[in-house]
C-alpha cells in the first residue's frame, strides 16, 4: 500500500473499497454473546465511515479557515480544485443541492427540552420528531456546513445511536437506522478550554441536533460522498 498523494481523499476511497470488498465477509460474522442480533455489518460500516467522513473534512474543509497559513495536517496544497469544491458545496451550499444528497434519506430534528443522555436510548419525543414528514424537509434545507458539523462531531465524539426499523432504541433487535447527535452550545460549540471540558457534563448545552438515516441509505451515501471526492479531479483509483 503506497503513501497516498492526497491523504484526505484517497484514504476514504480505500476505506470504501474495504467496505465493498469485505461486506460479504462481515455479513457472516456475528457478535459472540448475541448472535441473534445479526451480523456485525453495522459495526463495520460505522467504523469504516469515520475516516471516510472525517479525514477529508479535517484535512481540507477545516483548514480553509486558516487562510494563507498552513495547518499541521493540511491537504490544501495538493489541489486548489478540491479546496474550491469544499468551499462551494460544503461551506456555501445547502444539503439538498449537494451532489451526494439523497432525496428523503436524511432526517433532522433539534431537541431543546431537558438534557438527555442518549446512551440510555433515544427518547420517544425525539424519535417521533424524526418520524414526521417535515424532518426530511428540514434535513434537506440544512446548510451543508451545519449538516457536516453534526455528522463529523457525532463520529468524532461518539454521538451515534443505533435504532431499529421503527427508529427506536429497542436494545434487542437488529439495527436498521442510525442517529448522529451533536450538541448546540451557548458559546457556539463545546468549549474545550483546559479547565472546562463539557464532553461529559451539561456545560452550556442548549439543544441536541440529530440526524437520522437508514443503514442502507448511509452505505449508499458513503458511495456518493467518495464519488464526489473523486470528482474533485485530484484523486485516482484507490491503490
Amino acid at each position: 500500500m503506497g503513501n497516498p498523494i492526497h491523504y484526505g481523499i484517497e484514504l476514504p476511497q480505500r476505506c470504501l473499497t474495504l467496505i465493498e470488498d469485505l461486506w460479504g465477509t462481515a455479513s457472516q460474522i456475528r457478535g459472540g454473546g448475541r448472535p441473534d442480533l445479526g451480523p456485525l455489518t453495522t459495526t463495520f460500516l460505522v467504523s469504516m465511515s469515520m475516516p471516510i467522513i472525517n479525514l477529508p473534512v479535517e484535512r481540507i474543509e477545516r483548514q480553509i479557515g486558516l487562510g494563507g497559513l498552513e495547518g499541521y495536517v493540511d491537504d490544501r496544497h495538493v489541489s486548489e480544485q478540491a479546496v474550491a469544491a469544499f468551499r462551494r458545496v460544503i461551506q456555501r451550499g445547502n444539503l439538498k443541492h449537494a451532489p451526494f444528497y439523497q432525496h428523503g434519506a436524511w432526517r433532522f430534528a433539534e431537541y431543546q427540552g431537558e438534557p438527555q443522555n442518549l446512551a440510555r436510548g433515544l427518547p420517544e419525543d425525539i424519535a417521533s420528531a424524526l418520524d414526521k414528514h417535515n424532518a426530511a424537509e428540514d434535513a434537506a434545507a440544512l446548510n451543508a456546513n451545519q449538516w457536516m458539523s453534526i455528522l463529523r462531531n457525532a463520529l468524532a465524539h461518539g454521538g451515534i445511536v443505533y435504532l431499529d426499523e421503527a427508529g427506536r432504541s429497542s436494545f434487542g433487535t437488529p439495527v436498521k437506522m442510525l442517529a448522529f447527535a451533536s450538541g448546540k452550545f451557548a458559546s457556539g460549540s463545546c468549549p474545550y478550554a483546559e479547565n472546562k471540558d463539557c464532553r461529559g457534563s451539561r456545560g452550556d448545552l442548549q439543544a441536541l441536533r440529530i440526524l437520522r438515516i437508514s443503514e442502507d441509505s448511509y452505505r449508499d451515501f458513503l458511495r456518493e460522498w467518495v464519488a464526489w471526492l473523486g470528482d474533485t479531479g485530484i484523486a485516482g483509483a484507490a491503490t
